[in-house]
């Protein structure tokens, strides 16, 4: 998903600057390091971290987990399962992208330093230390990005355009929170328009951006549990079985909700229910979050930028809000065809149930430096927790990578 507009992105806060460059090469080219709430920023450098901890238990056990190539859930998982940990005990403070290298800060509860394998494929463990507190999505500074930018080309004032950045750009959802091709928004309309059939339909077998592992474990869905799901049709017990043994480990989501509706026919909510409480929850946020976008859009285009603009939810009293912003929701709530808000409470699954809440309109970067190296640009910035640095990005090249 390169195209900005499919997550309702339409306006842009600085000049058109269009730079140019490659991203992502390697994956040691996208550095994310958390910044905790006393400033410390944590390291991506291994340590040797040998101390016996036995006689400073406390509640939590926390440690630094540096991963390169999977994500935060996954590193996670692994944990959860080589050190028999129910995954319920593992706290964080935010997901990190897959496609980097990201240092960020972990909680066990009732963990135990000596018993705690630090070494995995494609992560480790380190900065072992108890704490009286747990880790707790969303309670950090922020984060710290370092970005080589490969073969960088573009206006030579690239100063003047850090000028306009510093000054604030817009606060955007990034494209991590719509899922692949953007499909999580179609999906959450589906939910909230209580077509939960057709929101199953839309997670297991619309196409999207993916593996061709997956591509290919995809196709096998369709040709086998198509029409038992959208037309209501009968299902080889054999050939469903093989299909699902088939799938690869990572589609788990898709095995665990066609089991369930293998037993449970038309049980399409319980089945949706399958999927971990997380990703079920991003989905349904991505609705929210694609509204917020595009008014965030329109409100610009008019110049008159309020500090905070309110997300829609099932609690947001219009007539309270600017006129202008009031003006902006309504009108795309009515193109969406979900102009009564009380639907944005998913009683059927009161867990996914959209809350109003104010979010900033603008991304204030911090400690901005860059040097060239070359045709590589090295740029690094911080932002605090709920921005993106994909928002950044696309400032500089007006799409995403």
């Amino acid at each position: 998903m390169n195209s900005p507009e499919r997550i309702g992105i339409t306006s842009f806060r600085t000049s058109n600057f269009y730079f140019k460059g490659e991203l992502f090469r390697e994956k040691e080219d996208f550095i994310v390091q958390e910044i905790e709430n006393d400033g410390e920023i944590l390291t991506i450098n291994r340590n040797s971290d040998t101390a016996d901890f036995s006689k400073d238990k406390k509640d939590f056990l926390l440690f630094t987990l540096v991963k390169k190539g999977c994500s935060t859930q996954e590193a996670l998982k692994t944990i959860s399962r080589d050190n028999y940990i129910n995954i319920k005990r593992l706290g964080y403070l935010g997901n990190k992208d897959r496609n980097a290298v990201t240092a960020q800060r972990i909680s066990v509860f009732k963990g135990d330093a000596n018993k705690l394998g630090t070494e995995y494929n494609g992560f480790f463990l380190k900065d072992l230390v108890y704490s009286d507190k747990g880790c707790k999505i969303g309670v950090l500074n922020g984060n710290r990005f370092t970005i080589r930018i490969r073969e960088f080309a573009g206006p030579k004032n690239f100063d003047a355009f850090l000028g306009e950045v510093k000054n604030g750009i817009l606060n955007f959802y990034g494209p991590q929170h719509f899922g692949t091709s953007a499909l999580n928004i179609e999906l959450s309309k589906s939910i909230i328009k209580r077509d939960f059939k057709q929101a199953v339909i839309d997670f297991l077998f619309t196409e999207r951006d993916e593996s061709q592992t997956a591509k290919l474990a995809r196709g096998v869905l369709i040709e086998t549990f198509l029409d038992y799901i959208r037309n209501d049709l009968n299902v080889d017990a054999n050939e469903a079985n093989d299909s699902l043994s088939s799938l690869p480990g990572f589609m788990h989501s898709e095995k665990d909700l066609i089991k369930h509706l293998l037993n449970n026919k038309h049980d399409y909510v319980g089945a949706f229910r399958t999927i971990p409480k997380y990703f079920r929850l991003l989905m349904i946020q991505s609705f929210q979050a694609y509204i917020f976008n595009l008014a965030l859009s329109k409100l610009n285009s008019l110049g008159n930028l309020p500090s905070t603009l309110s997300t829609v939810g099932y609690d947001l009293e219009l007539n309270k809000l600017r006129p202008d912003a009031k003006e902006a929701i309504s009108s795309i709530m009515k193109e969406e065809k979900i102009e009564d808000l009380s639907k944005l409470a998913i009683k059927e699954m009161p867990e996914a149930s959209l809350k109003t809440f104010e979010r900033e309109t603008l991304i204030l970067p911090e400690n901005i430096t860059h040097r060239f190296e070359d045709n590589n640009l090295i740029l690094s910035f911080d932002l605090k927790k709920g921005a993106y640095a994909t928002i950044f990005l696309l400032e500089m090249f007006r799409h995403f990578y």
